[in-house]
């Protein structure tokens, strides 16, 4: 590792990853690796302190039954990513004026084995990340607006909880608005009750 190059993403651009062949299996098999504990390793990174790699490590954590040489490939890709961003950091500063913001976004059908959208929103408190989240849809949605809508949905859910601690923290008043932006119009004309979404 104190040899690979650092690369700026935590997964290749561009490229999904898909189930293994037989024989990637028994590629990844012969290196003798434990891939469910190396993903595991960087799990916890990503829940805890380094929110950017939750997306890659969501993907790969879809073949720990049966990974292949490309997902040990992807993983190590990670790695590489951690060597060139070590020097990034969460900042949170006790000064400001403690208010919320959220941001959701959804990709329709991304998933080339399901063709279910992957969900993905954060939270940030006085301009400091707090609540992030990436996660598979559990069901197929039928339009992009309905894959933003359950999106803004899950985000939604999670800004209650968080207004309700920021209140019993005193921290901000949880009466207040909280802005999330959205960039999908239909989802947005829906949630203002302008119109509705099939499946919703």
């Amino acid at each position: 590792m104190s040899n690979c190059c650092p690369v700026s993403t935590p997964l290749v651009p561009n490229k999904h990853l898909s189930s293994a062949t037989d024989e990637e299996i028994y590629a990844f098999l012969a290196l003798g690796i434990n891939y469910r504990s190396a993903v595991g390793s960087i799990n916890y990174l990503s829940t805890v302190t380094w929110p950017d790699l939750l997306h890659a490590v969501s993907s790969l954590s879809q073949f720990l039954e049966r990974p292949g040489i490309g997902h040990w490939q992807a993983f190590l890709h990670i790695l590489w990513y951690l060597k060139g961003s070590k020097e990034f950091a969460l900042t949170y500063e006790a000064n400001g004026k403690h208010s919320i913001v959220a941001y959701s976004n959804a990709d329709w059908g991304n998933c080339t084995e399901t063709r279910k959208s992957v969900t993905g929103y954060l939270a940030q408190f006085n301009n400091c990340l707090v609540v992030w989240k990436t996660r598979k849809q559990s069901t197929i949605s039928l339009s992009t607006s309905e894959e933003e809508y359950k999106s803004l949905c899950d985000v939604t859910s999670k800004l209650l909880w968080l207004k309700q601690w920021c209140k019993g923290s005193q921290l901000s008043d949880s009466s207040s608005p909280t802005p999330v932006h959205e960039d999908n119009q239909g989802c947005i004309n829906a949630a203002r009750g302008d119109s509705n979404i099939n499946g919703c």
